[in-house]
């Protein structure tokens, strides 16, 4: 194999795994929106994670799923939110996998899509690099 069509199906292949990264964030978020559970949940703690930039925070919200079992767990989309322990939130989650969770504010369910846009970004600049060397040198 030459070394163009390896960097083009390596291409290809990151490309592909970053939209489906993405493409998995906006089926839960439209999945939650549609079909998810609605509750009250309540900040148990924020979860820091270190950065060049900064320290991140990511809140830990718990709550009682529709069987009644406590869960605690972070939202699935990054949120880089500082919250109070003790806040009240409302969160939505599903039925079959609570720690599938987000906050339930409309800014949220936006800001969830958009915040992963980077894959979206990254993943059709790989993939758009795969097709153009792939159409250059089939010729």
């Amino acid at each position: 194999m030459s070394d163009e069509l390896i960097l083009t199906v390596l291409a290809g292949l990151v490309g592909t795994g970053f939209l489906v990264a993405y493409l998995r964030d906006v089926v839960h978020v439209l999945w939650l929106w549609r079909r998810g559970i609605r509750t009250s949940g309540v900040v148990v703690d924020n979860a820091a994670t270190r950065a060049e930039a900064g320290t991140r925070w990511t809140p830990i919200i718990a709550f009682e799923d529709q069987h009644g079992n406590r869960v605690a767990c972070k939202p699935i989309v990054r949120m880089d939110a500082k919250m109070q322990p003790g806040q009240e939130v409302p969160v939505v989650y599903l039925a079959h996998k609570p720690e599938v969770m987000l906050l339930f504010t409309r800014w949220n369910m936006v800001r969830s899509l958009l915040e992963n846009g980077f894959l979206l970004v990254l993943g059709s600049a790989f993939l758009g690099f795969a097709v153009a060397a792939a159409i250059v040198w089939s010729r």
